[in-house]
């Protein structure tokens, strides 16, 4: 299991350019995560997390601490984002490994605005 972890992390320092990528990648992910740390603080006021034009309600309130799943999107989205990138930069090549990581960039800069945005209308920024 070492060797195998060891050769996949060669692999991709191997191309520089995948692993600078990489690291911006990761890099943004552990932004988000500082962000949602200090942003995030426990509270007793509810927070709207859902709205809808359907029914009596247009918001629907929770607890401060389903604010949370946000970081456990951030970490399960760098997780498996790595992983498949290896995954695609093994078995496909670099023409294909390279757009999917920009692509993380991409879903991890409009999670942060997405994740400002929510933060916002909780009133918690």
């Amino acid at each position: 299991m070492k060797q195998r972890i060891t050769s996949a992390l060669q692999l991709l320092i191997a191309d520089r350019y995948l692993s600078v990528l990489m690291v911006v990648f990761l890099a943004f992910c552990f932004v988000a995560l500082i962000f949602l740390a200090v942003a995030i603080h426990p509270s007793e006021r509810q927070v709207a997390v859902h709205y809808t034009s359907f029914g009596t309600t247009n918001f629907y309130r929770d607890k401060w601490y389903y604010l949370l799943n946000f970081a456990g999107f951030t970490v399960l989205l760098a997780t498996l984002h790595t992983l498949i990138t290896y995954k695609i930069f093994q078995a496909k090549g670099r023409a294909l490994a390279i757009p999917f990581v920009w692509l993380g960039i991409v879903v991890v800069g409009i999670s942060i605005a997405l994740f400002y945005q929510i933060l916002r209308v909780a009133s918690i920024i």
